[in-house]
């Protein structure tokens, strides 16, 4: 049997989660908030109208904690059907985070308060399609600081042209996802503290044919 579920976002009050329950269909909710939220009235409510409900805690105030929760929670659940999120409810981290796992995954993002905003996320497209695959060959050879002309090397070995090489580390860089810094005359290149939310579907860039 296939499940639709339903992972919406939450802050202390339950009536930013309620349009999402009443407009889209699901048969399966997992709702993802901070230790508080379980802690308060609203979920309490809640539970009392959906006491089959999944929970999953995270940090509402830490970009990539909710975010590879959130991810996490996807991928689990799309094995048995199809997914569906509700940013509607939370910190403005937690709604992020929730749209951006969307985007990532690829799957339907929703906004209802009260009515009902599909988000612009394409379904069935992931953040992998978005990449190259020397950028993807970039990110596979990058694990912290390396000096520039080393990473070059590292990826040209893998069949990529140097010139290719060079464009994708400028690419990279101009999306804030890598850091070129001098260092003793030598060029480094480091990861960016952004690299870390990408860093999987960068990764999973299919190789060049």
């Amino acid at each position: 049997m296939a499940y639709r579920t339903l992972i919406a976002t939450m802050g202390y009050d339950e009536r930013h989660v309620l349009p999402s329950l009443r407009l889209l269909p699901y048969d399966r909710l997992v709702l993802v908030a901070g230790r508080e939220t379980f802690r308060s009235a609203g979920f309490r409510r809640l539970k009392v109208l959906e006491p089959g409900l999944r929970t999953v805690r995270v940090d509402p105030f830490d970009l990539t904690d909710a975010l590879e929760a959130i991810r996490g929670t996807i991928r689990r659940a799309i094995g048995d059907g199809s997914v569906r999120i509700s940013a509607s409810g939370g910190t403005k981290i937690l709604t992020n985070a929730a749209i951006l796992a969307a985007f990532q995954e690829g799957v339907e993002a929703w906004y209802c308060d009260p009515d009902p905003v599909r988000l612009p996320v394409l379904r069935g497209v992931s953040l992998a399609a978005a990449f190259s695959p020397a950028e993807g060959a970039i990110a596979l050879a990058l694990h912290g600081p390396i000096g520039y002309d080393r990473l070059v090397a590292a990826v040209v070995v893998r069949g990529f042209a140097r010139r290719t090489v060079l464009g994708a580390i400028r690419t990279l860089a101009a999306k804030g996802l890598i850091e070129l810094d001098r260092d003793d005359g030598t060029v480094v290149v480091r990861p960016s503290p952004r690299f870390a939310l990408f860093r999987d579907h960068l990764r999973a860039v299919p190789k060049k044919a």
